[in-house]
């Protein structure tokens, strides 16, 4: 990962070098091996067996177990807490004639959301933008959807890596990644599949997708004319090079489209979100997802058996009523640390 720690700020290289200075300390004398316990935050949604999202629950309505074993909750909190959302959108030359449409709903997903929840817009095609940076005003978060343009190939790994490590990471509310993407990655360097996976089972933030495969829709005509606010300026954040390649991306093949669609379900499962597809109805499933969000309840607890092995642990949340199902992320891998 040394290539990657080139293009970080100097603040986040200390930051990383802190934690691990804190995560395994040992004794010249007893080479003892200290474990920093943090607390493990999980992100929850409650339904019914039917499907119904259920948003009236309280702390002693849960339990969470670790590795099979029953952990006491340290922390909780229920549905109406504020939300930071990273909105990232896909705008690789498959989706020229489908841009406006893609904005349209984007725009009408913000607008679903909690007033306190903020919003940040990213864009990626050859390159990773930050088009707005967080905020709760709904007229920014439209101007950065609106700043979108189309063209270029797909990095899409380095998009998903950004967005969790460099934009979420420092929220400390409860977060979740929004990705409009196909799923498939053309032109990546910096991050892959694996690396991106792996990260999701150590994020804090919840990962839903709306699968959209704009290289086999049919196209449409109408939307958002292009264009922002009047005297506003938001100079875009570009935290990758742009890479040299083609105006558009190549279409892409049936198996290419299946292998993305089980990257972005591999993200959500991880991380306790889901992809809802939006080839049929693109507004309705930004709307499912904004629903989620609104039924996200978040409960801590602090593992009282962490061995530094670097092994996954299992996680499962249970509702104390029988007709009741908790989704919640799949795990996390212990942090290993090694006897000096």
């Amino acid at each position: 990962m040394r290539h990657r720690l080139l293009i970080l700020s100097f603040g986040l290289i200390i930051l990383l070098n802190g934690v691990s200075a804190d995560t395994a300390k040992s004794s010249d004398d007893d080479q003892t091996i200290r474990v920093k316990v943090d607390m493990v935050s999980l992100p929850v949604v409650v339904t019914t067996r039917d499907g119904r999202r259920v948003i009236d629950l309280s702390k002693e309505d849960f339990q969470v177990f670790e590795n099979g074993v029953e952990q006491v909750i340290a922390g909780f909190s229920g549905t109406d807490e504020p939300l930071a959302v990273a909105l990232m959108l896909d705008t690789s030359g498959s989706t020229e004639k489908e841009l406006a449409r893609i904005q349209n709903a984007a725009i009408d997903f913000t607008r679903e959301l909690h007033p306190d929840d903020e919003v940040a817009v990213l864009s990626f095609s050859n390159e990773v933008v930050l088009q707005q940076d967080f905020s709760i005003d709904r007229r920014r978060n439209e101007y950065g959807i609106k700043k979108t343009r189309p063209g270029g190939s797909t990095v899409l790994y380095e998009a998903v890596w950004l967005a969790l490590e460099e934009v979420l990471e420092p929220k400390t509310e409860r977060k979740a990644l929004v990705i409009f993407s196909d799923g498939v990655d053309t032109d990546s360097s910096r991050a892959n599949r694996q690396e991106t996976v792996d990260l999701a089972k150590e994020t804090r933030a919840t990962i839903y997708s709306v699968f959209y495969d704009t290289s086999l829709t049919r196209y449409r005509t109408g939307g958002v004319t292009p264009g922002g606010l009047p005297g506003q300026t938001f100079p875009p954040i570009i935290s990758f090079p742009p890479y040299p390649g083609p105006g558009s991306s190549p279409r892409t093949t049936p198996a290419e489209a299946e292998r993305g669609r089980r990257y972005l379900q591999e993200l959500a499962e991880y991380s306790g979100g889901l992809v809802f597809d939006g080839k049929d109805d693109l507004r309705y499933a930004f709307e499912q997802v904004a629903k989620e969000l609104a039924s996200q309840y978040s409960i801590g607890y602090y593992p009282g058996n962490l061995k530094g092995d670097g092994k996954f642990r299992k996680i499962e949340v249970k509702v104390r009523r029988p007709d009741l199902v908790a989704r919640t992320k799949a795990g996390y891998y212990d942090k290993k640390v090694k006897n000096r």
